[in-house]
């Protein structure tokens, strides 16, 4: 009997330790000073890579029609440009 209080109070204590180390980190997380980093997927990261390399041609095609365009305008009107 008395085997079976001592189990139940060393139980009881383990019982506390853990749920104390598993929710810890919750709450440590939500304060100021502790970093929380958000791990991407492997997929997640290649779409991302995907988009960002498809918005990046996107641009250098129109800054290039741009810079054609450009041209084209500053040949037709040459004394405007020079100083």
């Amino acid at each position: 009997m008395v085997m079976v209080k001592q189990l139940r109070s060393k139980l009881g204590m383990i019982l506390l330790l853990i749920g104390t180390v598993l929710f810890s980190g919750q709450t440590t997380a939500q304060t100021h000073g502790h970093f929380y980093l958000v791990v991407k997927s492997a997929d997640m990261l290649l779409r991302h890579q995907a988009d960002s390399d498809e918005i990046r041609q996107a641009a250098e095609d129109s800054a290039a029609d741009f810079r054609e365009q450009h041209f084209h305008v500053k040949e037709r009107r040459p004394g405007i440009h020079q100083l």
